[in-house]
């Protein structure tokens, strides 16, 4: 099966070719480009991370730790009541490398257990949600910017898919990759939510 190297190769390759045609029919700007390019790169490790030993997964690992030490430094250094806030920078520091071991290692260890390999992330409905968070996230920037990451998010999650076809995919669009059906049913309602916000608060 594909690595991630080569994963990672031909999202960036179909990114930059997209990104490209994008600037060239609708005037994407560079910011655009960059965060659109961004979306479909980083889409085309997406399905890995149900990989145990995946670097999809490490990566995420380490990212949510750091991002989760960071807010926690944040708010206990930040005045306030709760928690007797701020706090000394011995004990903000203390907090911070307790929050990276909470989502660096329990977290990960808990998604661990509750995924499989080319299981549901590696579903059809996936590049819609990656592709929909995308869009949620960059909703203030604007409908082209919207437009330009869940177009690119969704094209970087299909080449992985396309390229593991053989093995992981099925066209079923309810039971796709699982045997469980409730499972598989509850993603896909998520798929629908998650873009029904998007374009929800694009339309504002």
């Amino acid at each position: 099966m594909p690595n991630f190297e080569c994963h990672v190769g031909v999202s960036g390759i179909a990114s930059a070719l997209a990104v490209a045609l994008g600037g060239a029919t609708m005037g994407w700007d560079s910011t655009t480009s960059s965060l659109a390019f961004l979306a479909g790169l980083s889409g085309g490790f997406i399905p890995d991370l149900d990989h145990d030993d995946s670097k999809p997964l490490r990566m995420a690992g380490a990212l949510a730790g750091v991002g989760c030490s960071a807010a926690v430094v944040g708010y206990v250094t930040s005045p306030g009541s709760f928690l007797n806030r701020p706090w000394p920078t011995g004990s903000a520091l203390l907090a911070a490398v307790g929050a990276y071991f909470l989502f660096n290692t329990i977290a990960i260890e808990i998604f661990k257990r509750r995924t499989k390999h080319r299981g549901l992330f590696h579903s059809l409905a996936v590049p819609f949600l990656y592709g929909g968070l995308w869009a949620v996230m960059v909703a203030s920037a604007g409908g082209k910017t919207v437009m330009a990451v869940w177009l690119l998010g969704i094209l970087g999650v299909f080449t992985h898919l396309v390229l593991d076809a053989g093995k992981s995919m099925s066209f079923n669009p309810l039971k796709v990759a699982s045997d469980d059906i409730g499972a598989s049913t509850r993603l896909w309602v998520l798929t629908t939510l998650v873009n029904f916000l998007a374009f929800t608060r694009l339309t504002f």
